[in-house]
């Protein structure tokens, strides 16, 4: 779902980058699957690494401290791997691909987030994981997180329940 959410905005992305960062059409183009697999990346590593609250709270609108999403560790961090590709394999200098990823992140974490979004208009685990794809990598860590947060939860509870009915 992230590619057809992509491939939706993909102009308007493109359009804003050659605008406001001084990109050429080939290298905005460029920009947006490294965008895509920096922020698969990302969330991915945070899910898998225990970060689930962090990755929920960028969405909802925190940050570290009650900050917005750009003072989220699991944005900056997508921000800084972006950063990275942009420089790496377009061959822009380190200030341009700070402003590229200023523009073209949040732009696509916005239609992230509203894609994500229940009735009320909150991200939840589940919008989320429809969002990014439903199945695969991003979303088995979102079930596995959401899993061992359960176990550990009734984990006290079933040995109190083997003790009950001596097991």
């Amino acid at each position: 779902m992230l590619d057809s959410l992509l491939d939706g905005i993909k102009g308007q992305v493109v359009d804003t980058l050659k605008e406001k960062t001084g990109l050429d059409a080939g290298q905005a183009e460029q920009a947006v699957p490294l965008a895509k697999d920096s922020i698969m990346e990302g969330l991915t590593g945070a899910v898998s690494g225990g970060d689930l609250s962090g990755v929920m709270s960028m969405f909802s609108g925190g940050g570290s401290g009650g900050g917005g999403m750009m003072e989220n560790m699991v944005y900056q961090g997508i921000a800084t791997n972006f950063i990275g590709k942009l420089t790496s394999k377009l061959g822009i200098p380190a200030s341009m691909a700070s402003t590229v990823s200023g523009f073209a992140l949040p732009m696509i974490m916005d239609k992230i987030k509203g894609g994500a979004s229940n009735e009320s208009g909150e991200v939840d685990q589940a919008g989320l994981m429809s969002m990014l794809g439903g199945g695969g990598g991003l979303a088995d860590g979102l079930k596995g997180q959401a899993a061992n947060m359960l176990k550990d939860k009734l984990g006290g509870l079933g040995g109190l329940a083997g003790g009950l009915f001596g097991k």
